[in-house]
């Protein structure tokens, strides 16, 4: 039953039932659609979060077939207040019942009770709470431990930024240590312990990994480190990641990760129409992977 599945394992039954490794990102820019555009509404926050709901349920209703999981960035929606928040909350709630699976990225982080209240907001039972949530490794070990004991209690996942897909990612990720580690190689070796800890016997534990597929060569290597840590691959598509690039952040079986484009699927038509372009690229971005899968 699905219910009593772990995040990972019921999206691991996602990628099979789809056969589809596609994150659908939703970043609402209400700039960047005439149905949205503060313009259209006198700037009133409240109708601009209303019409990116609309907007996104409309792409959802076109691309729910189509991807494994969808993935909201926080930042979008509280720059619109608490209209904003309302908006998340109800594309949350409508995603969960459409049965796909809901990453929230914040990219949080802290220690002791305040990372506590972190992890039950985003992986717990309220209106933001979400199958998994992105999470900062730079506090330590005490900054993570209170989000994968939450997400192991609940059934939850959390994905640790280790390898990002930013340019200038490498000014401090790839900086080496003394013996000739990369920092973010250190911080994937804290993940695999962390994972570890918490697995349980199970194939996959509730901790995976953030890393860019911008980084084609430290995607494949982390991807061997890191045999039982599920992969959130941002950077496909507006920031330039390829298909035959994300294709080593997959396992053996085609599983063990999923692949996020947020701009190149939801804003590719300033038209009526936006919805079945959004559904045309999701498409194609679902065979772009597969094919690469298969060419390996």
């Amino acid at each position: 039953m699905l219910g009593d599945m772990t995040f990972f394992e019921r999206l691991a039954a996602r990628i099979q039932e789809t056969d589809s490794r596609v994150c659908l990102g939703i970043d609402p820019r209400p700039e960047a659609h005439p149905l949205t555009h503060p313009d259209r509404f006198a700037g009133d926050p409240a109708q601009v979060a209303k019409a990116a709901v609309y907007y996104f349920q409309a792409i959802l209703e076109a691309t729910a077939p189509l991807v494994a999981c969808a993935k909201l960035q926080a930042a979008f929606f509280e720059v619109l207040g608490i209209p904003g928040l309302i908006a998340m909350a109800q594309l949350i709630a409508d995603l969960k019942a459409r049965g796909v699976p809901v990453i929230v990225d914040a990219k949080r982080g802290d220690i002791g009770s305040t990372a506590e209240a972190y992890a039950r907001a985003y992986l717990g039972d309220g209106v933001f709470g979400a199958d998994a949530l992105t999470v900062n490794p730079y506090l330590g070990g005490d900054g993570l431990a209170p989000f994968a004991e939450q997400a192991a209690r609940a059934g939850r996942g959390v994905f640790v930024l280790v390898r990002t897909s930013n340019p200038r990612a490498a000014e401090l990720q790839d900086l080496e240590l003394r013996g000739g580690q990369r920092l973010y190689e250190r911080v994937a070796e804290s993940v695999a312990a962390l994972a570890e800890g918490c697995r349980g016997g199970a194939r996959y534990a509730p901790v995976g990994a953030v890393v860019g597929g911008t980084a084609p060569e430290a995607l494949a290597a982390l991807r061997a480190r890191l045999p039982h840590v599920w992969f959130l691959v941002p950077g496909y598509g507006a920031q330039g990641g390829r298909p035959e690039g994300v294709a080593g952040a997959f396992d053996a079986e085609g599983l063990g990760a999923v692949v996020s484009s947020s701009r190149a699927l939801t804003y590719c038509s300033d038209g009526a129409d936006f919805a079945e372009r959004a559904r045309e690229a999701a498409a194609e971005m679902r065979r772009a992977i597969n094919r690469a899968l298969g060419g390996r």
